[in-house]
């Protein structure tokens, strides 16, 4: 959009800086995620229910959806009367969407389980059995 003269330079880069901080934070665990588990094993695969899908996919495209949306109407001034309006629309929905978006991010990227780590009837670490 600034490349369409929605945005001057200096909003662009603070509408940026805003956002991507954010954004940093949830690339760097999905990437440090898919790097730690580089190897494919069987039984190291997540399942996840399908409500849990549809959960995350929906939360995620709302979020997604919101951020297009007032970054359009702030572009074209359908609504947004200033700059300031759309910086508090935008730190606003991802205050809001931030606690959801970590809880998705957290639950698929980073949480572990004994049983997801350890093949069934391997003996518990340190108990000298082979």
């Amino acid at each position: 959009m600034y490349f369409r003269g929605g945005f001057t330079f200096s909003e662009a880069t603070t509408a940026i800086s805003v956002f991507l901080p954010i954004t940093s934070v949830y690339t760097s665990t999905i990437i440090k995620d898919i790097i730690a588990n580089r190897e494919i094993d069987q039984r190291t695969q997540k399942r996840y229910s399908l409500g849990f899908a549809l959960i995350s996919c929906i939360i995620t495209l709302m979020f997604i959806i919101y951020l297009v949306t007032i970054i359009i109407v702030k572009a074209y001034n359908l609504g947004i009367a200033d700059f300031e309006q759309f910086k508090a629309l935008l730190i606003l929905g991802e205050t809001i969407f931030a606690a959801y978006i970590g809880q998705i991010v957290h639950a698929m990227f980073s949480a572990r389980s004994a049983e997801a780590t350890e093949p069934s009837g391997a003996p518990a670490p340190g108990t000298g059995e082979r």
